[in-house]
């Protein structure tokens, strides 16, 4: 009897040689955190036509500081029953500050006569004594929004690569199991009226198990080469998750996360603009003063005897009559609306902030758990061994608590690796540069 279970014992650990040998039947690739980040930022489509966007928007801000010119083309039409011939008018404007403006104007005419040009220009000013001054919104930088679609490319690659990671490891320990679960119905089989019901339905639903776990690793092979941004290509994600003993300081991290918030740095700028309305409208008693000025030439004028050069200047006051008490108390529910809803925004921070730091926490606790339930099943295969020797329980119940130990070690393995993505969603949420970070954590 013995002598079977020998037997039986050594295709079991035939079989998860075979499983859990290094070398792969499949024709898959083996790919590094750092390949993987290299060919996401290279080749991901959304990546590129981002970078796209971005230096589109760059060139339309950069234009804003340099003349615009406009052709208009009339090449026919008709004015008091006669045929006017084609003309054109190149006009040229350009702002010179937040209140002053320089226009130009060239207008091209043909006749019967041959062609009239006609320039003209004008310098424009217009100046208001009582107005807040324009600032941003406060919305983000190019480079901010840079480092966010990064941050946002890095978290999905390693979210995937070890999601990707961890169906491997499984399915390698289901195929193991159903292996085990084979070589029992076989030396069942050789027991006289043994009842195998039970342990052949066990067998039909690990084999429902890896026909599930073959689609969620076909369903993350997609995914991950969509990021990659390649195709028909196996992957099999090799990466070593380091020990990092991290310090969450919230204060240090409240900070970091403060000063990155583009929410806090709007509601900021909105309260701000408020209090600056508010202070004005008390300051001119609800005047608006207006000075305005223009400088022109028009040669053509000179043709009629006029002086090409004009120029004007104004100053005007206006008021609005309703109640200015409703005015004043417009601009107070705005400042008040302002600080709530900065307050919300600091709040809704502290929430997010104090959630990530939690996680980081339960991740750890978990990891810590998992230890020591791995060292549980240590001392357990352990006495397996020694019970064996005594001859107390067979080589079938000592691979039984070898695959217990295996799957022990691929939690505590795969726990690691929830704690590292725990700890790059915190330095996430605290605006950090996740691209130079995440090397401390994965390699």
């Amino acid at each position: 009897m013995k002598t079977k279970y020998r037997a039986s014992f050594s295709l079991v650990i035939v079989i998860a040689l075979l499983v859990f040998s290094p070398v792969s039947w499949a024709a898959t690739t083996p790919i590094t955190l750092e390949e993987a980040h290299r060919l996401a930022l290279a080749q991901n489509a959304s990546h590129a036509l981002f970078l796209w966007e971005q230096d589109l928007f760059e060139q339309k801000e950069a234009l804003k500081k340099h003349p615009q010119v406009v052709l208009r083309t009339d090449p026919v039409s008709v004015a008091d029953g006669h045929i006017q011939g084609p003309k054109g008018t190149l006009t040229m404007s350009m702002p010179l500050g937040d209140n002053l403006d320089l226009s130009g104007k060239v207008t091209l005419g043909m006749h019967d006569k041959g062609v009239q040009v006609t320039p003209s220009g004008s310098l424009n000013l217009d100046y208001q004594f009582f107005s807040v001054s324009e600032t941003s919104s406060g919305g983000p930088s190019p480079e901010e929004n840079r480092q966010k679609q990064v941050n946002n490319l890095v978290l999905q690659t390693v979210d995937t690569l070890i999601e990707l990671r961890q169906k491997l490891d499984l399915q390698s320990y289901e195929e193991a199991r159903l292996g085990y679960l084979e070589t029992m119905l076989e030396a069942a089989r050789q027991t006289p009226d043994y009842d195998d019901l039970e342990l052949r339905k066990e067998i039909r639903d690990q084999h429902a198990t890896l026909a599930l776990g073959a689609e969620k690793i076909e369903t993350l092979q997609l995914r991950l080469a969509t990021i990659l941004g390649t195709s028909g290509i196996t992957y099999d994600p090799v990466f070593v998750v380091q020990e990092l003993n991290i310090q969450l300081d919230e204060e240090v991290l409240q900070e970091d996360m403060f000063a990155s918030s583009i929410a806090l740095r709007e509601a900021r700028t909105a309260l701000e603009t408020a209090q600056e309305k508010l202070a004005l409208e008390r300051r001119s008693r609800g005047w608006d003063v207006n000075a305005n000025g223009a400088i022109s030439l028009n040669p053509s004028s000179e043709s009629t005897g006029q002086d090409p050069w004009g120029w004007s200047i104004g100053l005007s006051a206006t008021k609005t009559l309703y109640p200015r008490n409703v005015i004043l108390e417009e601009l107070e529910l705005a400042v008040a609306k302002g600080e709530h809803a900065l307050e919300n925004v600091e709040t809704s921070l502290m929430t997010e902030l104090r959630g990530a730091v939690q996680g980081v926490r339960a991740a750890q606790d978990r990891k810590k758990l998992k230890a020591d339930h791995l060292g549980e099943v240590r001392e357990d295969l352990a006495l397996r061994h020694r019970q064996y020797d005594a001859g107390l329980v067979t080589l079938l119940q000592v691979e039984d608590t070898a695959l217990d130990l295996n799957r022990a070690e691929l939690d505590y393995a795969h726990e690691s690796m929830s704690l590292a993505q725990s700890i790059l969603n915190l330095w996430n949420v605290c605006g950090r540069d996740v691209r130079t970070l995440v090397f401390q954590v994965i390699q």
